[in-house]
């Protein structure tokens, strides 16, 4: 096999591009697909290398070997990362906060926190190219409370002959009820848990909103009553022991107007999930999701999350007869 981590591949079968993130076994490996934002695992028979990226050797203060790291090129700027503990209740989550440092130069920066224009100073220090510096663990709570803003300072050097890099002096908004939203976050190649990262700079800049009270009481109030199972409009009852769940888009929604396929399949996703986890202590039942063949991504990312997060559970494809290649049979053990 010459597929590499950090190998920029395309697919033989479908019209889709990514990255290696992971070597899963001697004919499979994971696929960052930036269309989708998914690692999906992929076999290396329906892969072809477009080009190689070879990473450097890990520097002093990077990310941990062997996470689930996504290469990217560099974007030569430095971030604001929130790490949450608990992606499964952003609710009640404690959030990592880090300074990234995504460029090729020693970056020496303080960190401080405003509220009611009054600035705290937490943290100052030196952040190696290419690798993140911990700031502090903090709740939802003390985030709202305490957090109106972060101020973070910052400026380059790198020894010997150098292109001078300008300083940084950023001030950004902490907006919890977007903490709250599953959508916000994605993988980086820091950190093996999903993140939120924020750009220092004003050319990379995204201008996010207040704080609203009334915004973050509405965020937790949606959360928990998302964690309530209730039945999906698309399931039907074949008999006693068998339930159907349709993913297609057109049953799920009534519209996709202003949704990209990442917004569709996140959605199709999060249909899969509540299903499983409503009938998760239900021993024997069998529930066949209908995905559809269609390119493929849908099949792949359920194939994925039941040899992962429900693998005790038996799965197989369903009825060649009654569904084609479109749907999975689960049965509950």
């Amino acid at each position: 096999m010459n597929i590499r981590i950090g190998d920029m591949v395309r697919f033989l079968t479908e019209k889709l591009e990514g990255k290696v993130t992971a070597i899963v076994d001697h004919s499979t490996v994971n696929v960052y697909v930036d269309e989708y934002g998914f690692e999906i695992p992929a076999s290396v028979n329906d892969l072809v290398v477009i080009r190689t990226d070879f990473e450097k050797a890990p520097l002093s203060g990077q990310a941990v070997p062997g996470q689930k790291a996504v290469p990217t090129v560099s974007s030569d700027t430095i971030y604001l990362a929130l790490v949450p503990d608990n992606f499964h209740n952003l609710t009640e989550s404690r959030y990592d906060l880090y300074v990234v440092n995504d460029t090729e130069q020693t970056c020496l920066f303080s960190v401080s926190f405003c509220k009611d224009n009054q600035y705290t100073g937490i943290l100052a220090g030196n952040c190696s190219p290419d690798s993140t510096c911990p700031i502090g663990t903090y709740s939802l709570k003390e985030i709202d409370t305490n957090i109106k803003s972060i101020n973070i300072q910052a400026i380059f050097f790198r020894k010997g002959k150098t292109a001078l890099k300008k300083a940084v002096e950023t001030e950004i908004k902490i907006n919890p009820p977007m903490l709250c939203k599953s959508g916000s976050y994605k993988h980086s190649r820091w950190f093996e848990k999903i993140s939120i990262l924020k750009p220092l700079e004003q050319k990379h800049l995204i201008i996010t909103e207040e704080i609203n009270e009334k915004e973050l009481e509405e965020a937790i109030k949606e959360k928990k009553t998302a964690e309530k199972p209730a039945p999906s409009r698309n399931s039907r009852p074949t008999n006693s022991n068998l339930i159907e769940i349709d993913l297609h888009c057109r049953e799920l929604l009534e519209t996709t107007a202003g949704m990209d396929n990442k917004d569709i399949l996140e959605y199709q996703l999060e249909t899969f999930r509540k299903t499983m986890e409503e009938y998760k202590l239900r021993r024997g039942q069998k529930i066949v999701f209908i995905h559809g063949k269609g390119d493929g991504i849908l099949r792949q990312r359920i194939q994925w999350e039941l040899q992962t997060k429900y693998k005790r559970h038996h799965h197989q494809d369903a009825s060649f007869k009654q569904y084609g290649y479109g749907a999975t049979l689960v049965t509950i053990k």
